[in-house]
């Protein structure tokens, strides 16, 4: 009998270590994803925004900054597990339009760090956007983000209505998912031990089938692409990050109410096929903000990140852009 359960016990042990290796992904360091995706347009600062407590934070901040000084200000922000390097073939095509875009990689995304205290909300990517339009002397833009992206530009568009030109929300979280709801992934998995081994393995095979969703004809995810998205998420930190960072309570007023206070002219852009974010939630958005179907575009074939899938869709946002001058 002990003989029966020793070998148990190996066959058991050899799974778990067969099975580490093969979905073993180590961490990229950082100063090799610069050297892979720190392009022409590329800039790096360390940018200090405020806690709940006012005590100062600081974060080190990838952006890209394409077009000239002095064109009008366009802000995109990509969503969760992205980043600025989405919205970069809309970025070249509105430059060629007479724009100047920011794109900042968010907190704990893309090349940009971390707070110190590993938590997050709207309200600090909103702050730490503002604080890098303060650095670059802008002062009034025009605002867009898609998911994640999304949610925080609704947020910066309800804390400086007298800087934001106009809003513009692709596939966007909604004010119903508030984002401090509490944290899904279980307790014992946010711990250093657990979340230093779950951190390390994620196979390409797995993130390659999760990407595919976000896509209305998942063959439109390319491998360059593809590759972008995996170098990114393996970044140093990144992975213990999604599982570790807590979420920063919210203290002024509701999430709802923040919707709902925004008068800036806005645009909805939503792929019809996104099994992320259904379209239904265009619903929320039109009752939140009044809109009309004018300000709607709804694309049949795209999936939750439409401006990646088909470039092309930079023309609606070129055509609202033009009709509020």
């Amino acid at each position: 009998m002990k003989r029966f359960i020793k070998i148990v016990i190996l066959i058991i042990v050899s799974l778990l270590v067969i099975t580490f290796f093969v979905f073993y992904t180590p961490d990229r360091p950082q100063d090799y994803l610069e050297d892979l995706y720190f392009g022409e347009y590329s800039n790096k600062v360390e940018l200090d925004i405020n806690s709940l407590d006012n005590e100062p934070l600081s974060i080190h901040v990838h952006y890209q900054d394409l077009g000239d000084i002095g064109d009008p200000v366009l802000v995109l922000i990509h969503g969760a597990f992205s980043s600025s390097h989405t919205f970069l073939a809309w970025a070249e095509t509105l430059v060629e339009h007479g724009y100047r875009v920011i794109l900042p990689d968010l907190p704990y995304f893309g090349l940009t760090g971390g707070f110190e205290d590993e938590l997050t909300s709207y309200r600090r990517s909103g702050e730490m956007i503002i604080s890098l339009l303060n650095e670059l002397d802008v002062d009034t833009f025009h605002v867009g983000g898609n998911s994640l992206g999304g949610a925080v530009s609704w947020y910066i568009a309800s804390e400086y209505p007298e800087r934001v030109l106009s809003l513009t929300l692709i596939d966007a979280v909604p004010a119903s998912l508030g984002q401090h709801e509490q944290q899904r992934v279980p307790s014992f998995l946010t711990t250093d031990f657990f979340a230093g081994i779950i951190s390390q393995m994620t196979p390409k095979f797995l993130v390659r089938s999760i990407l595919k969703t976000a896509y209305g004809n998942p063959d439109m995810l390319d491998e360059e692409i593809f590759k972008r998205y995996f170098d990114l998420l393996r970044r140093e930190n990144s992975r213990t990050w999604i599982l570790q960072v807590k979420q920063e309570s919210e203290p002024e007023f509701k999430y709802q109410d923040r919707l709902e206070s925004i008068e800036v002219p806005t645009l909805i852009l939503w792929g019809e096929m996104d099994e992320w974010i259904p379209v239904e939630t265009v619903d929320s958005f039109v009752e939140a903000l009044s809109l009309t179907e004018e300000q709607i575009i709804i694309y049949p074939d795209l999936g939750h990140v439409p401006m990646e899938e088909d470039p092309s869709t930079v023309t609606d946002y070129i055509t609202f852009l033009a009709s509020l001058s």
